[in-house]
């Protein structure tokens, strides 16, 4: 694992995991990029954790998504993982937000002790 102080990264499975946390400023956007270029090996996809995001910089997306093009990173590649992924995304980034469980720790599988199971 790779740590540049905010940024912590990993390879994992032929993908190269980023994790964000603190707050998303115009030198993240401009780390992270560069970040990219350096470790990321040409093949599988770039997964940008951001849900230890804190805050998000005026302008720090525009900044990513020019940083983005600048150095041909690989768009259809890059994913960016968690509602804050929305906020530093860049035009044409691929967000993906995992849907919230359900409170309770049920997961209405039918077969719980809760006393709410539901047929699925």
């Amino acid at each position: 694992m790779e740590n540049y102080g905010n940024i912590h990264s990993d390879q994992r499975n032929g993908n190269l995991h980023i994790r964000l946390s603190g707050e998303f400023s115009h030198d993240m956007a401009m780390t992270v990029s560069y970040h990219i270029l350096k470790s990321y090996r040409g093949t599988g996809n770039i997964f940008i954790h951001t849900s230890d995001i804190t805050e998000v910089a005026p302008r720090s997306q525009a900044v990513f998504g020019q940083m983005v093009g600048l150095l041909d990173l690989p768009m259809d590649n890059i994913y960016l993982m968690g509602e804050k992924g929305t906020a530093i995304g860049y035009e044409r980034a691929k967000v993906l937000i995992p849907k919230k469980k359900k409170q309770g720790g049920c997961s209405g599988c039918g077969n719980c002790k809760c006393g709410t199971s539901q047929k699925v």
